[in-house]
């Protein structure tokens, strides 16, 4: 599809984009019920979404710079803006993502563990309506379906065109795209049943950074992650994926900060308490700290 955008021109826009567009829109849907059902501001959480969104693309095309790409962004520099035509390190995006939605979050003076619980159910949904994406591009493929087994299962992915090398376009692939969506649906249900008996701030986004480096280390088992590169080849061969070991640290701050965010509840008197009945509990409290000076 083109489309014309002005001082720049036309403008191909992919189905990987349109994806990546409707991504955006129903996580921030998403995101801003969440937020309405914790007795927060839809809208404040909204215009976290819209600074997230535009972190989150810079972080995830730097990404795809230091892990992917150097040699095509040394030759056309401006290919790095051109995000529209895929590119993208989710990693990236998150870590920059996350970090300018804290200064903004800051800025504001809301709570970060709060904003964050009712953004992970839409992160998660929005992770798995961006892998339809990467199945329509062919980006993100899978090793051939027989990898590992001998047997050609049934559910193979065939590639003619796109981002696929050209010696395996018309071979069975594992729909690795697929896997990773399923998977974020399966994440994005399992954080919306958590939303409905969390018991602390930032219970449900330490799920996420908990949850999603597992599914994805999995899903790493059968892909064909070439273009993205293995931590230290030279010594473990081609064996570990760097989004597997991007994804121990991101699970590590995930368990700490569960462990922490659990004792900082435990210190606030709100252990136990839903995100509604916590958010009311410090609304009476800052009342009767007003109606007392």
């Amino acid at each position: 599809m083109h489309t014309h955008v002005p001082l720049i021109g036309q403008v191909a826009l992919s189905a990987w984009f349109t994806w990546l567009v409707v991504a955006i829109l129903v996580g921030s849907y998403v995101a801003t019920q969440e937020a309405r059902r914790a007795g927060d501001s839809p809208l404040e959480l909204l215009r976290v979404a819209m600074i997230g969104t535009v972190a989150g693309v810079v972080g995830a095309r730097l990404g795809h710079l230091f892990t992917a790409s150097r040699d095509v962004y040394v030759a056309d520099p401006l290919a790095l803006l051109r995000f529209w035509e895929g590119g993208m390190v989710l990693y990236g995006g998150l870590v920059l993502g996350v970090a300018g939605c804290a200064l903004w979050i800051r800025h504001r003076g809301l709570r970060f563990l709060r904003v964050a619980d009712a953004a992970a159910p839409a992160l998660a949904l929005g992770i798995a309506l961006g892998r339809v994406g990467c199945l329509s591009a062919g980006c993100c493929y899978g090793r051939p379906i027989d990898w590992g087994t001998g047997v050609e299962w049934p559910w193979g992915t065939v590639f003619l065109a796109g981002v696929v090398p050209e010696p395996l376009r018309g071979v069975a692939l594992h729909p690795t795209q697929v896997y990773a969506a399923v998977a974020g649906i399966a994440l994005f249900l399992a954080l919306r049943a958590l939303r409905s008996r969390q018991r602390f701030d930032g219970q449900a986004f330490a799920a996420l950074l908990m949850g999603y480096p597992v599914l994805r280390s999995l899903n790493e088992l059968f892909r064909l992650d070439l273009e993205r590169g293995f931590l230290l080849p030279d010594l473990f061969g081609k064996t570990i994926s760097t989004s597997q070991a991007l994804s121990l640290p991101v699970f590590a701050a995930g368990a700490v900060l569960m462990v922490l965010a659990r004792r900082s509840a435990e210190r606030e008197g709100t252990l136990g308490l839903t995100p509604r009945a916590a958010h009311d509990a410090r609304l009476r409290r800052r009342v009767e700290q007003a109606l007392a000076a």
